[in-house]
């Protein structure tokens, strides 16, 4: 299998990088800052552009059988950089008929089979009120993945740590699994993403998980 990783230089790309080339896929790599992966492989392709860069984009992504994205804000933005350039990626999957998208985001991005739970909604709250540009970003992220034709999946995480990995993640919707705000280990996440490469038990759905 050949995929594509947007977002695969911070810490949770690079591990599921290596879990990814591990598993005998090729995996290309599209990064603004590529001298940021510490990875060298037979088996991987790095290229260099910007999430406004179409041609690059669509170098990346042809041939591949799917897309993972792990972009998100990181802070407060000008504009919204990360829906933005999903634009693009979706825009790409669709003429270069790449169906599979599993992307990442937070609970900022709501769920019509999520039920009320205060502690989340504490939680959005806050950010929408600290870090609105960063919201406004993760929203329309979803929104754009939502809208397109492609078979996606959108993972909402919690807060990710670097503790040993727990090798168990609990998956679902908000107010009904007993899914946390804390933790989830980033190895975990990334044996998640992969495992959606082949199942097809979210697609178009937008599960939250945790440890």
């Amino acid at each position: 299998m050949r995929i594509t990783i947007f977002g695969a230089t911070g810490k949770s790309g690079q591990i599921l990088t290596r879990k990814a080339l591990k598993k005998g896929y090729h995996v290309v790599v599209f990064a603004r800052n590529p001298d940021k992966l510490k990875i060298q492989h037979e088996n991987l392709t790095v290229i260099k552009g910007d999430l406004n860069d179409k041609s690059r984009i669509n170098h990346a992504i042809f041939g591949s059988d799917a897309v993972i994205s792990l972009l998100g804000p990181k802070g407060a933005s000008k504009g919204l950089p990360i829906s933005k350039g999903t634009q693009v990626i979706v825009e790409s999957m669709e003429q270069l008929k790449v169906k599979r998208l599993i992307a990442t985001a937070t609970p900022s991005a709501t769920d019509s089979n999520d039920k009320r739970d205060f502690r989340f909604k504490f939680a959005v709250f806050m950010i929408k009120s600290l870090i609105k540009t960063a919201y406004l970003d993760i929203v329309e992220t979803s929104n754009i993945i939502r809208q397109s034709n492609l078979d996606w999946t959108i993972v909402r995480l919690p807060v990710l740590t670097n503790k040993t990995q727990k090798n168990k993640v609990r998956a679902g919707f908000i107010g009904k699994e007993s899914i946390n705000l804390f933790f989830l280990n980033r190895s975990d996440l990334a044996d998640f993403l992969l495992e959606q490469l082949t199942d097809q038990t979210f697609i178009k759905k937008a599960p939250a998980i945790s440890n």
